[in-house]
């Protein structure tokens, strides 16, 4: 029985280099991964044609992911279907999130396998969640592996292409104009949902943090954040400037320090808990941070809700 799981060679995102050959010195990871999603999703658009594929127009999302269908192999006497989706400008790396839910994107098509872009690279969760859910991982080191084995003239035409103009800034996803770079000072932290089950290792500063029921995680750093809420398990050391609440079969494991304590029916605390009191002063500090906003000349209503975090 054919394997529907097909390699990256077949799809034209070949990891291997034609011959061992370095061709063309202009290609490289950064590059890659600094470029405008539009352009980014052009030239994968072209590696899948130059292998050969049939292409389906693409779906630009408003938050800049950018998504095709495609057949491979459509001459043969067994075509296969694709579907392959640039992740959102806000990510552009992978977490196991980012491919669970490209998964439930591919199930919806029937006989169909997932290709998922991620220019920024994929966690170790990730690359793991996309071998369970038998999704490929692209990254920038493959897409430009891939431009590499394409014959020399037309990677260099790509490249041209590709690098032409200003290729970094991205473009609004509804009037696909050019971003706008936008100052200001805030005191806005993001609020964070924890869904799935695991290890977290970076240091985790928010508003709002949410363990999700039936969610059993572990902070490896310390956590600070305005307020929790654990509904499911969740062990590490915990700052909170304001209230912590353990809803009804939520657990709590480690040191917590907090203006106050919920614990609700079925909740439990297990381990230290110190009430701050007296006046606190926030670890959330003025800072001057910038994002791409769209200038919104077109008059369109959309293009105000376009904003994306630069990348670092």
């Amino acid at each position: 029985m054919l394997d529907p799981f097909v390699t990256l060679e077949e799809a034209g995102f070949s990891l291997r280099q034609s011959g061992g050959v370095d061709r063309l010195g202009g290609w490289s990871p950064e590059l890659l991964a600094s470029l405008d999603w539009a352009r980014l999703s052009e030239l994968a658009r072209a590696i899948a044609a130059e292998a050969g594929c049939e292409l389906a127009r693409s779906c630009v999302m408003p938050d800049g992911a950018v998504l095709f269908g495609m057949i491979e192999q459509p001459k043969s006497s067994k075509p296969r279907r694709a579907m392959v989706k640039i992740a959102p400008w806000n990510e552009w790396g992978a977490t196991p999130e980012t491919v669970q839910r490209f998964a439930q994107e591919v199930r919806t098509a029937r006989d169909t396998r997932g290709v998922l872009i991620a220019p920024a690279g994929f966690s170790p969760a990730a690359l793991r969640m996309a071998q369970e859910l038998r999704i490929e991982a692209v990254d920038a080191a493959g897409l430009e592996a891939a431009v590499r084995a394409l014959p020399g003239n037309k990677s260099d035409f790509l490249f041209v292409v590709t690098t032409a103009g200003d290729f970094s800034t991205p473009s609004c996803p509804v009037c696909t104009k050019k971003l706008r770079r936008i100052e200001q000072e805030t005191l806005e932290l993001p609020s964070r949902t924890i869904d799935m089950d695991g290890l977290i290792a970076d240091f985790v500063v928010c508003d709002r943090l949410e363990v999700a029921a039936g969610c059993e995680v572990t902070f490896l750093q310390e956590v600070r954040a305005r307020t929790i809420t654990i509904s499911g398990h969740a062990s590490g050391d915990f700052v909170c400037e304001g209230p912590v609440m353990l809803e009804a079969g939520g657990t709590l494991s480690g040191t917590v320090a907090a203006r106050s304590l919920v614990v609700r029916d079925g909740g439990e605390l297990l381990g230290q808990f110190r009430i701050l009191e007296g006046k606190l002063g926030s670890f959330v500090k003025p800072s001057v941070r910038w994002h791409w906003r769209c200038a919104g000349t077109e008059g369109r209503h959309e293009c105000a809700g376009v904003i994306f975090e630069p990348h670092q």
